[in-house]
C-alpha cells in the first residue's frame, strides 16, 4: 500500500447525511474529503461527473467550496445527490410528512394492478402507503419532496425492522426470479410495515444540517451542456468499471418508487465489457474534463481493477485509463497512479456485492488513484 492517508477518518466523516440511502460501489466519503482539501481551495469549483449517490458533492458542501455540481445519468443518483446538496430544513420535512401521513385514506388506495413482482416483497399495509407515496412526491420540483423521496429509496428494502420489504440486503436487489424463488424456499412473510412511523425514524438518523448548496444535473458525462468552459477547479469521481455493475437492473426496486425501468435506465447508462470499448467511451470522457477544467484543473479518478470474466485476468484499469486516454489528451499525471486495499488485503473479493450468501461480478480488493493535471 503506497498511501493511507484517505483511510485515517471516522466513517461517515461524522455526518449522517450520507447514510440517506446505501448504493453500489459506493467510496467512503473519507476518499473525496482527503482529495478536496489536498487539491483545492474554499472559492473553488468542485465537480464529479459521475456522482452516485453523492459522497463527493456532500464533503465538498461540508468543506464550504464556492460552487458544487453533480452529473449522472441515472435518475437514482441523481435524487440522491440532490438530498445532499439541497437540504431542507428538518422541521419542513416533518410537517410535509405529517401533512401527508394525515391526508393518506387507505380506502382510496387500489393495489390489484400493481407489478406482482413489487407485491411479493410489501405487506398491502406498506404498499398502499408507498403507492400513495409515490403519486403524491413531487421530487421533481421540490427539495423537501425530493429529500423525502431519498429517505424511503434508503428503507425500501433491507434486514431489519428499519427496512420496509421482506428480510433481503439493502445495498442493491437480485433479479425478480431469484428474489422469488428464495421467498418461496425460505417461507419468507412479508412485514407489516408503517411508512410514516419509518420515515420519521430516519429522519432522526440521518439528517445534518447542511446550509451550502449545490447544482445536480441529469446528462451524459461526455457531453455536459451545463456546464461552461474552464469553469472547474477540481473533479473528483469514480468512473464505471467495464460491465461489472448493472445500475439499473440492480436497483429495480428502487427505481420503482420513481417510476423508472431498471432495465431501462441500463440502457442509457454505458455499459461494456470490452477494454477497447471502456477506452473509448473514457476518451470522450476526459476530452469533455479538459474542456470544462480550467487550465491547471485536476481531476482524480478512483478506478478499481477488474477481472476478465473468461480468463481472470486482471486488468489495471486506471495504468489503461492512463496510457490510452489521459496523456494522449495532453494531461499531465501528478505523482504516481497510487494503490490501495479495499478492506482487508488478504480478502481475495471484498467488493463483490454479496446476496444471501452469493457472490456476482468481477471486481477485485485493489482500488487505484489516478491524478492528472489539464
Amino acid at each position: 500500500m503506497e498511501n493511507i492517508e484517505w483511510k485515517i477518518g471516522p466513517k461517515n466523516m461524522g455526518n449522517q447525511l450520507h447514510s440517506i440511502c446505501s448504493y453500489m460501489a459506493m467510496y467512503p466519503p473519507i476518499i473525496p474529503n482527503h482529495f478536496i482539501k489536498k487539491f483545492s481551495k474554499s472559492n473553488d469549483v468542485i465537480l464529479d461527473p459521475f456522482c452516485g449517490r453523492g459522497t463527493t458533492l456532500l464533503e465538498a458542501c461540508l468543506l464550504k467550496r464556492k460552487k458544487i455540481i453533480g452529473n449522472d445519468k441515472n435518475p437514482l443518483a441523481v435524487v440522491l445527490s440532490r438530498s445532499k446538496v439541497s437540504v431542507p430544513q428538518k422541521g419542513r420535512i416533518i410537517s410535509r410528512i405529517n401533512k401527508l401521513e394525515n391526508n393518506y385514506k387507505p380506502e382510496e388506495i387500489e393495489i390489484e394492478d400493481v407489478d406482482e413482482k413489487i407485491k411479493m416483497l410489501y405487506n398491502d399495509y406498506t404498499l398502499k402507503q408507498l403507492i400513495y407515496l409515490k403519486k403524491k412526491l413531487n421530487w421533481k420540483t421540490s427539495n423537501v419532496d425530493n429529500f423525502i423521496t431519498a429517505m424511503i429509496l434508503g428503507i425500501m428494502h433491507g434486514r431489519t425492522r428499519g427496512y420496509l420489504s421482506i428480510s433481503m440486503p439493502n445495498t442493491f436487489s437480485m433479479s425478480p426470479n431469484y428474489v422469488k424463488k428464495y421467498i418461496k424456499e425460505h417461507s419468507l412473510e412479508k412485514p407489516k410495515r408503517n411508512v410514516f412511523r419509518l420515515l420519521k425514524e430516519k429522519l432522526d438518523r440521518c439528517y445534518q444540517v447542511c446550509k451550502k448548496r449545490g447544482k445536480v444535473y441529469m446528462q451524459d458525462t461526455r457531453n455536459m451542456t451545463r456546464i461552461k468552459d474552464s469553469t472547474i477547479d477540481l473533479i473528483v469521481t469514480s468512473p464505471p468499471y467495464t460491465r461489472l455493475i448493472t445500475y439499473g437492473s440492480f436497483n429495480w426496486i428502487r427505481l420503482w418508487f420513481i417510476d423508472k425501468e431498471g432495465k431501462e435506465v441500463d440502457k442509457e447508462l454505458f455499459r461494456t465489457e470490452s477494454l477497447n470499448r471502456y477506452c473509448n467511451f473514457m476518451l470522450d470522457v476526459l476530452f469533455e474534463f479538459k474542456r470544462v477544467l480550467k487550465p491547471g484543473g485536476k481531476a482524480i479518478l478512483v478506478i478499481g481493477d477488474v477481472k476478465k470474466r473468461k480468463s481472470n485476468e486482471t486488468i489495471n484499469l486506471a495504468e489503461n485509463i492512463w496510457k490510452r486516454c489521459a496523456e494522449p489528451l495532453g494531461f499531465t499525471k501528478i505523482g504516481k497512479i497510487q494503490k490501495d486495499y479495499i478492506g482487508n488485503p488478504n480478502d481475495r473479493n471484498p467488493k463483490v456485492s454479496r446476496i444471501w450468501g452469493e457472490k456476482k461480478g468481477k471486481a477485485t480488493n485493489v482500488e487505484r488513484f489516478l491524478i492528472i493535471e489539464n
